[in-house]
């Protein structure tokens, strides 16, 4: 190829010439409906007992999916099975599954499909892969479907809830038992309801023990929970949808843990009769015979860890905690394979952190301490008594890996670069993969020795994904509201800043207890902040008081009076925005969310119209009264408790004070946070003679997902923004 070669002087005569050239500018069409800036990612399962993982992607040479193993100490990565060669076994099985898991022996692959839930669980029918035999089966088919479908510890089993009952099937016989028989709409085995579901971010409603002889299930009776109707609106005659949701103050499903042999059937239940009380985790000790469970009473202010004995029946209460506020619930209970101790995190001093137990429940230590919160419990690395976790102690807008001994000495920070780090450690913890980003920069994977020497980079994105584009500057800033509290916030400036010129101020917000929007990790919808900076908008989110990785204290300051603290603070920002920046325009501030980030939108609006003169809320909350039980109830207690908190945090009282513009958007179907908040919100406003602008979306859940609907919706909110503020 030749050759073509321009002097200096001619390169900066054509830049001079074309300015218009030099830089892009982003459509909402790329933004939503083309995978033009998609970012690479790892999704990946461990081998056991390996330092290796699988990954399931597309091979072009056989025009299939196909699952691969590679290596971590080599690099190398092999095809292990083709999906191309599943399907010559039994027609059509590529389409009918969407994930896979490998047994703990490493010779079988479970193919499933997958059921919506908080996060997607297991289900529909399975299939059954021998890697010894390369052999393929079809182990149901059946039009009922199956749910939480997975192996036992010692891999001859699969187990699956189906209406409601647990079942397994043995592998070496190919038989299946049934081992509950009461399950029915109203009564739940080894499955959640909703709110359980929703709430304490659990699926699996049931543990094998670690020897593969016992499972221990939650079994719900849901009969005096109110049923909502959710309306399809897409058959001739509409179709309801009868879902069990408890509102705040209404009743919550009664709980048992039930404990079956697998081999004979027998049922054990730890019985907690009419207890009005929440079983939030259960855990198997070390010990296959003894069963911990954490119970959680309706205000959720005082927490117990017991040990029950399966063969005798004995229960011992090992530690409880109490809190003046709401204790939240954790996933760090670690058993140590010694039997006698174990790893708990508490925020008894103000902080979240760890602490070291005798199995007795006598304290030993507290291992991490400081004005600082853990996050990531990492890996546990018994032999050298050491523990790896991510902290918020460089800052709580980021995540860094230190690894520290079990009497809290000898701490180590082990990561460097600046940002939010997403440690996943492999099953021998001698390596780990850092998912790190900035606020600007997307993900990349790189694995890490557990000394913290960088191996090698897995999954790579470029640093910039808008280079070319005309694109603000972000950056973190520093709020101090009235009363000289302190909150992160952070900027995007507008394309081509002009300190000089005034612009409108578009404030994101969600705000919820514990939450957290400014972060400094890959900003979700970054693209479209930068499409909106492009049209000359200030993009700003601040984290009120309530929100996380700043303490317990600054959290419980909004329990029993949810949207007080957390609206007067967005209302301060703005206002302190105004006195800072002579280019901010003080009549020009908006505000949008989400969810509760909906609410906060627009009790925002209704409360500070004289600040904010926009509002955008997406499936908002606008009466707690029409929330859920355990959610709700945790920072509120019940209405009956608390029922002049319930009506100073509602959207209803203040719709009075509508002045500016606002939309309301909301699915037909959400089963989250009910389109009935929005009817009631509606009717209020219409009484009250107020104008504003609404969209609902027939069928759509509470994510009013699919890339059509998302690409209608953003332009909606776009053009709202553009043509109002």
């Amino acid at each position: 190829m030749r050759k073509i070669k321009f002097s200096a002087l001619a390169i900066l005569i054509l830049i001079l010439a074309f300015p218009t050239l030099a830089q892009k500018k982003l459509t909402l069409e790329d933004i939503f409906k083309t995978a033009k800036f998609r970012t690479n990612f790892l999704s990946k399962q461990w081998l056991p007992a390996e330092d290796a993982y699988t990954t399931l992607k597309y091979d072009s040479l056989s025009k299939s999916m196909a699952i691969y193993r590679y290596d971590l100490r080599s690099g190398k990565e092999e095809k292990i099975l083709d999906y191309a060669e599943l399907d010559k076994q039994i027609e059509g099985f590529s389409k009918n599954v969407s994930a896979y898991f490998l047994s703990q022996d490493k010779r079988y692959i479970l193919f499933t499909g997958s059921l919506p839930a908080r996060r997607l669980k297991t289900g529909g029918n399975f299939y059954l892969y021998d890697l010894t035999t390369k052999v393929l089966k079809q182990i149901t088919n059946t039009d009922e479907p199956q749910a939480i479908i997975k192996f036992s510890p010692d891999s001859r089993f699969i187990s699956f809830v189906r209406n409601n009952n647990i079942f397994v099937y043995e592998i070496s016989s190919e038989k299946l038992k049934q081992l509950t028989f009461d399950g029915s709409e109203a009564i739940l085995n080894g499955i959640f309801d909703w709110v359980y579901e929703e709430e304490f971010s659990i699926i699996d409603g049931y543990e094998w023990s670690p020897d593969g002889r016992y499972i221990a299930f939650w079994r719900l009776d849901q009969s005096n929970v109110p049923v909502f109707k959710l309306i399809d609106y897409e058959p001739t005659y509409l179709k309801v949808i009868d879902q069990r949701y408890p509102y705040a103050g209404y009743p919550n499903s009664t709980v048992k843990i039930g404990i079956v042999n697998v081999q004979t059937g027998e049922v054990k239940y730890i019985d907690f009769g009419n207890e009005d009380i929440y079983i939030p985790r259960i855990k198997w000790t070390e010990n296959p015979d003894i069963l911990s469970y954490q119970k959680l009473n309706r205000l959720q202010n005082k927490l117990e860890l017991i040990l029950y004995n399966i063969k005798t029946g004995e229960q011992r209460l090992i530690l409880t905690e109490e809190s003046n506020t709401w204790i939240d619930v954790y996933d760090y209970l670690t058993f140590f394979k010694d039997g006698r101790h174990f790893l708990w995190a508490s925020e008894r001093d103000g902080w979240l952190h760890f602490y070291l137990y005798r199995i007795d429940g006598k304290l030993v230590n507290q291992i991490t301490k400081g004005e600082f919160e853990i996050d990531q419990l990492c890996y546990v690395d018994e032999k050298n008594r050491k523990i790896y976790y991510t902290s918020t102690e460089v800052s709580p807008l980021e995540r860094h890996l230190y690894v520290i001994d079990f009497k809290g000495t000898n701490k180590k920070r082990l990561t460097s670069e600046p940002g939010w780090h997403n440690i996943d450690f492999s099953p021998s913890g001698r390596f780990y993969i850092d998912n790190h980003s900035t606020i600007t920069k997307p993900p990349k994977w790189k694995l890490y020795d557990n000394m913290g020497k960088l191996i090698r980079t897995l999954v790579d994105n470029p640093d910039d994904i808008l280079a070319g584009y005309d694109k603000g500057e972000v950056t973190f800033e520093i709020v101090e509201t009235s009363d000289g509290v302190k909150l992160n916030a952070w900027m995007i400036k507008p394309a081509n800043f002009d300190s000089t010129k005034k612009y409108p101020v578009l404030f994101y917000v969600y705000g919820g207890p514990g939450s957290q929007t400014v972060r400094n990790a890959y900003l979700g919808n970054y693209l479209w902040y930068q499409y909106l900076a492009q049209n000359g908008y200030i993009i700003f989110s601040v984290d009120g008081r309530g929100t996380g990785a700043r303490g317990k204290a600054f959290r419980d300051v909004v329990y029993k009076n949810l949207g007080y603290y957390e609206s007067k603070d967005q209302a301060e920002s703005a206002i302190y925005l105004v006195r800072r920046y002579k280019f901010v325009d003080s009549s020009r501030i908006g505000i949008w969310g989400w969810s509760y980030g909906g609410y906060m939108s627009s009790l925002t609006l209704f409360k500070f119209g004289d600040v904010f003169k926009l509002a955008v809320a997406v499936a908002p909350v606008t009466t707690w009264r029409l929330y859920d039980t355990i959610y709700t109830e945790r920072y509120m207690q019940t209405p009956e408790l608390n029922p002049d908190g319930y009506e100073q945090s509602s959207v209803l009282k203040y719709v009075d004070g509508l002045k500016g513009k606002y939309l309301v958007i909301h699915g037909t179907t959400d089963d989250n946070v009910h389109w009935q908040n929005t009817i009631q919100l509606v009717d209020r406003l219409q009484k009250a003679g107020k104008q504003f602008n609404i969209m609902f979306y027939p069928n759509k859940d509470h994510s009013i997902a699919g890339r059509d609907t998302r690409y209608h919706l953003f332009t909606l909110i776009t053009n709202f923004i553009l043509e109002n503020l």
